[in-house]
């Protein structure tokens, strides 16, 4: 059946059948971003309510193709699937199962098969027996379609809960993981390139709010350099039920920090005062962690001896869920999250922009100390976070200025 014909939602959840006494803290906060993000797509006077441990969505008007893309990004849900709901007698099966055939394109269709799932044990007909008899309804209604059990180019499930019948063809994958929400707060830093969007992404599927931060390099880059990253951030924020995103100036910082130090060390000390600024703006909205998009080895300011001096700029612990991962690992999630095309945009990020020819790979812990004795910079971090730009993100990932 096709999108815009559905008045009923279920929503599988993932790891919250792991959760024992504490399943109703994760199931809360899992309905309440449901209702966050249908209120985003201005879906009002929708019942969400639980049955047989899955989410189910009822409406007066169908669901749209939107609102159902909206939902399956949504972390802590394993799929999102619009269904035909009956009552729980067995003489409506059928026609529902007809009717979910006759409004599906069968043009690339040959073959089919019936699925049941009989959660409620209490429904007297057994799963294979519904799924041989509505099969064979099924063959004498539509001769021009086969029965074949593995890898048909249509199921069709029938889920026998415990109120409801629910007949269904269609499965969208979510993120799986955890709800948003119930695993801490970061602050993540975005730069514009393709890691950090996809570090962004396994942790909010790790059930970790975030507020976004970005060093943008003004008046070094145009106003393109925010458009992208405004950009990310309304893909990235989809998966979040509200986030703020905080654009901090940086680029006269970066002139007035590479008069004072060495060449080399330029890039470490960017990224130095970049995890300062990201501890300022952490105790100022109560976030536990920094989240960067580092992966080990990939660039000089990601060698081991660096990462290890780059640990000691702040007292927070810094997540690296790249760190383990290869490029080509990275460029896949960023594709199926659809960050990947925004990303690869050329633009010149705070990094690179002032970046030594020949970056030190081996910083020197006596050399960083110095400098840090001889340069007291804490103020000018505090303006910066001060006099950023902030945005509000909301669940749809549209982003509006906070005056």
């Amino acid at each position: 059946m096709i999108a815009g014909m559905y008045n009923t939602i279920i929503i599988n959840i993932d790891e919250l059948w792991l959760k024992g006494k504490n399943r109703p803290f994760y199931f809360k906060t899992l309905k309440k971003n449901i209702k966050a993000v249908l209120k985003a797509v201005g879906r009002k006077n929708i019942s969400v309510y639980i049955e047989n441990h899955r989410f189910v969505l009822n409406a007066e008007q169908p669901f749209s193709e939107e609102n159902i893309i909206a939902l399956s990004n949504i972390p802590g849900t394993n799929s999102v699937i619009p269904a035909a709901r009956i009552g729980k007698d067995y003489k409506n099966v059928f026609s529902a199962v007809a009717k979910e055939i006759e409004n599906t394109d069968l043009t690339n269709v040959e073959t089919f098969r019936i699925f049941t799932r009989r959660v409620d044990k209490h429904f007297t007909i057994k799963s294979m027996d519904v799924s041989k008899e509505i099969g064979a309804m099924v063959i004498d209604k539509f001769p021009d379609l086969k029965a074949k059990m593995v890898k048909p180019d249509l199921q069709i499930e029938i889920r026998i809960l415990k109120d409801f019948i629910y007949i269904s063809s269609r499965k969208i994958t979510a993120p799986g993981g955890l709800p948003v929400g119930t695993n801490g707060h970061l602050i993540t830093m975005l730069s514009g390139g393709i890691d950090s969007p996809v570090a962004s992404y396994l942790m909010s599927k790790r059930g970790c709010k975030q507020t976004f931060m970005f060093f943008y390099a003004y008046p070094m880059v145009g106003e393109e350099v925010k458009e992208k990253i405004e950009k990310l951030t309304s893909i990235l924020g989809r998966y979040q039920c509200w986030s703020r995103l905080y654009i901090i100036k940086f680029g006269d910082f970066q002139k007035k920090l590479s008069k004072l130090c060495k060449e080399d060390y330029r890039t470490v000390l960017f990224r130095k005062y970049m995890m300062e600024c990201g501890s300022i703006l952490a105790k100022k909205v109560d976030a536990q962690a920094l989240l960067t998009g580092d992966s080990l080895g990939q660039v000089s300011s990601q060698t081991l001896t660096n990462i290890s001096e780059i640990d000691h700029f702040t007292d927070l612990t810094i997540f690296r869920p790249l760190v383990g991962l290869n490029k080509i690992e990275i460029i896949q999630i960023a594709k199926n999250i659809g960050t990947y095309k925004i990303s690869v945009i050329p633009f010149d990020d705070a990094c690179s922009m002032l970046a030594p020819r020949h970056p030190v790979l081996r910083s020197e812990r006596q050399y960083l100390e110095n400098f840090f004795e001889e340069n007291d910079l804490n103020n000018d971090m505090r303006e910066l976070v001060e006099t950023a730009e902030i945005y509000d993100v909301d669940p749809a990932g549209v982003l509006t200025e906070v005056i």
